[in-house]
């Protein structure tokens, strides 16, 4: 590049540049977000895969038989929508924010796409057992999800992050709500529940609870009350009376196996309401990006036109320059006129307060995430030195907290502070 061209910019150029910038970083947003739209139908159709397999297989093959190749259909074309939508990401472009691990969670979760047509083949001759499809489409399930945690992650708008943070949520919540969906279907249709049963109910109903919580203090309120309602609703308390048979009746007793039917319809009603408040965060996800943008566009011209009418005023007028707070170092804005001179340091100004505000909002948005991260890798070094489950790790984390009257994620982030001593 020609030297003499990058010492002649001026304070102009770069503001221009930063504006510009701003501008690429939300299209790639835009698109991040239809990305977690796919995704969300894609989770939403193979829960719905999911739950009526652990029937059917629960059942010896007499509930969903017809149904199941329907699902499948839906799953695969949602699956095609969620490929079209990779297709519009570059796969060049390192410029966008926590590209590698986004690529690497999106890998992992194609390779998971592979495997579940596998699992699909075992299921309608029943070689496979419930808990190995519950365990596997939860594992794909899991990636898909994680690939909407790196997109909330890496957001760099704070309005945006806390709508993909609160999405996020939704989706995690929503998942082990399917999770309990499978269980308990399953459960129902063998005529009852063994003690191993019982105890990753009663997880993922305080998982559902916690990822709720969160989703909550994000939502805005028109979708808090959407949320309301659809948990206050008559599904909801259903599920309720369902639950207390389910983690109350005694190993070895045996209920009515017609009960799994109507868990199933009151579970799935329950979840599919969740999914409409999931749709009513996407499209305000997709109006906010497109908002932005043209804001951000709406503001360059302005910057533009602006600095263009300073700049056609007489030049004969002395330069104009500002100090810093020390007082000692000069900072000549271009030469220019007074006028100018003035204008575009509040530009500056203006520029730096804006980007220092988005970055505290954005600093709060992404504090859940950071606990979910911690609370995700005390829960690992727990599992690992103790040779015990993941719903066991977290049960513990949990009546510590409770024992020490402390958060969750601060007896997370001690955990892991120790964790050299768990490799001793």
């Amino acid at each position: 590049m020609d030297k003499s061209s990058t010492s002649s910019r001026s304070v102009a150029d770069y503001l221009i540049a930063s504006k510009n910038c701003e501008i690429v970083s939300l299209e790639q947003l835009l698109r991040t977000g239809r990305l977690v739209v796919s995704i969300s139908n894609l989770v939403h159709a193979l829960q719905r895969e999911r739950g009526a397999s652990n029937l059917y297989l629960a059942s010896a093959g007499e509930r969903f038989a017809h149904e199941l190749p329907g699902l499948r259909e839906q799953a695969l074309a949602s699956e095609r929508q969620f490929r079209d939508c990779l297709g519009q990401i570059d796969l060049r472009s390192g410029a966008i924010p926590g590209a590698s691990r986004l690529f690497s969670r999106i890998a992992y979760a194609i390779q998971g796409l592979e495997e579940v047509r596998a699992v699909r083949d075992e299921i309608t001759p029943q070689r496979v057992a419930p808990e190995a499809v519950l365990e596997g489409y939860s594992a794909l399930i899991r990636g898909l999800l994680a690939v909407v945690f790196e997109a909330a992650d890496t957001a760099l708008d704070p309005d945006i992050s806390r709508k993909l943070v609160a999405m996020f949520h939704l989706m995690q919540g929503k998942e082990f709500a399917g999770q309990e969906r499978a269980v308990g279907a399953a459960g129902f249709a063998r005529g009852g529940f063994d003690a191993p049963a019982v105890e990753r109910l009663r997880h993922l109903i305080e998982n559902q609870e916690r990822c709720f919580q969160i989703f909550a203090s994000f939502a805005d309120t028109e979708t808090l009350a959407a949320w309301e309602d659809t948990e206050t609703g008559g599904a909801s308390g259903e599920v309720e009376r369902l639950r207390r048979i389910a983690c109350t009746s005694a190993p070895g007793r045996v209920t009515d196996t017609a009960i799994s039917d109507v868990w199933f319809n009151a579970t799935t009603h329950r979840i599919d309401g969740m999914k409409r408040v999931e749709d009513r965060v996407e499209a305000s996800l997709e109006a906010l990006c497109q908002q932005k943008i043209a804001d951000a566009r709406a503001d360059l011209d302005s910057h533009a036109h602006h600095i263009e009418a300073l700049t056609r005023q007489p030049g004969d007028q002395p330069s104009f320059a500002i100090f810093f707070s020390d007082g000692t170092e000069p900072l000549n804005s271009d030469c220019a006129g007074p006028q100018l001179g003035r204008s575009l340091i509040d530009l500056v100004q203006c520029q730096s307060a804006r980007l220092q505000a988005m970055s505290d909002e954005l600093n709060e948005a992404r504090a859940a995430l950071m606990e979910r991260k911690s609370i995700e890798k005390a829960k690992g070094l727990i599992m690992r030195h103790r040779d015990i489950s993941e719903e066991e790790a977290y049960r513990f984390l949990r009546q510590v907290a409770m024992s020490q009257s402390r958060r969750l994620a601060e007896v997370a982030a001690d955990t892991i502070a120790m964790e050299k001593l768990f490799k001793c």
